[in-house]
């Protein structure tokens, strides 16, 4: 689990959300306000913001960089707890075919954990 957590502003734009993917390479940063986490935001939301089927046109690129964070979060956010069991995360990865998730105490987020994280914590024996 990582501790130092980057977050990401609901009224960021969707430039600053890529400008971060790029500077973390991190798959989803909590969306937080006034210290709450309030959504997530993934690199596949970036990517649907930009889709043929939902509203792309190429006059409106510039236009949908500008778009702020909040427009595509998840605001659906799957979770857990630092007492949660490592099982609990590794279905919750699998069930919900998540990259990462965030790990929370009441609404602050204190970690996020990756598939990277959890594979360096699986024992395989032959």
């Amino acid at each position: 689990m990582s501790r130092n957590v980057v977050t990401i502003r609901p009224d960021a734009t969707l430039k600053e959300a890529h400008e971060l993917f790029q500077k973390y390479d991190y798959n989803a940063f909590p969306v937080v306000k006034d210290g709450s986490i309030i959504g997530i935001i993934t690199k596949f939301d970036i990517l649907r913001a930009f889709s043929v089927g939902t509203r792309f046109r190429v006059s409106s690129f510039w236009d949908t960089l500008s778009e702020n964070v909040s427009d595509v979060m998840r605001t659906a956010i799957v979770s857990v707890t630092p007492d949660d069991e490592l099982q609990t995360v590794v279905d919750y990865m699998v069930e919900f075919e998540l990259r990462s998730l965030p790990v929370v105490e009441g609404d602050k987020v204190v970690g996020m954990i990756s598939r990277d994280d959890l594979m360096q914590h699986l024992y395989l024996e032959d």
